[in-house]
C-alpha cells in the first residue's frame, strides 16, 4: 500500500511514495551504470562505437526513465484502493525462475537453465499450458544457443548439451 505526502508541505498534488521511490531507484541505477561504464578500456582507434556505448546508452534511458517517473508521481492523484492487496504469488514464480536459473547454469546448461526460467516466468504470467510452454522454451533457447555458439562464437555453459557443441 502506497502512501502519499504533499509535495511541499502544502501542494494539493500527493506523491506516491512507491511510484517516487521507482523513479529514484532508476535514477540511481543510471548514474551507477554511468560511472561503471567509466571503468570500461576503451577499444582501439578504430572503433566505431566503442565499449562505453552501450553501458552509457543504458544509463541514459535509465536516468531519463526514472526523471520522468518521479515527475508523474508528483502530478498522479491516488487512485487505487487502499485495501487493494499485492499479489505475492507472481512475484515468488518470477524470484525463484531467476534463481533457479541462475543456479541451474553451469551443471545443466545454457538451454536448460533458459527453459526453466522461460517456464516460470510464463507461471508467472498465470499461463496453466505448461507442456506448451516448455516446447516453445527448449524451442528458442535451443535456437538461441545455436545462433550463440555457432554464429556469433561466444561460449555459453553446454551443460548436459555438451555433445552438440
Amino acid at each position: 500500500m502506497a502512501e502519499s505526502v504533499s509535495w511541499n508541505g502544502t501542494s494539493s498534488f500527493p506523491i506516491l511514495l512507491s511510484d517516487l521511490a521507482v523513479g529514484l531507484v532508476a535514477v540511481g541505477l543510471g548514474i551507477c551504470l554511468a560511472l561503471g561504464g567509466l571503468t570500461i578500456r576503451l577499444g582501439s582507434g578504430y572503433d566505431r562505437i566503442g565499449p562505453r556505448f552501450f553501458p552509457y546508452l543504458v544509463a541514459a534511458g535509465l536516468i531519463v526513465t526514472g526523471s520522468w517517473l518521479a515527475i508523474a508521481a508528483r502530478k498522479r492523484k491516488r487512485t487505487e484502493d487502499r485495501h487493494a492487496r499485492t499479489k505475492w504469488s507472481p512475484l515468488v514464480w518470477l524470484g525463484g525462475g531467476l534463481l533457479l536459473s541462475l543456479v541451474l547454469l553451469e551443471p545443466a546448461g545454457f538451454v536448460l537453465s533458459s527453459s526453466v526460467l522461460f517456464c516460470l516466468v510464463a507461471r508467472s504470467f498465470r499461463s496453466a499450458r505448461f507442456v506448451r510452454d516448455a516446447g516453445v522454451a527448449l524451442l528458442l533457447s535451443t535456437l538461441v544457443y545455436i545462433a550463440f555458439t555457432k554464429g556469433l562464437g561466444l561460449v555459453l555453459p553446454a551443460g548436459v548439451f555438451g555433445w552438440f557443441s
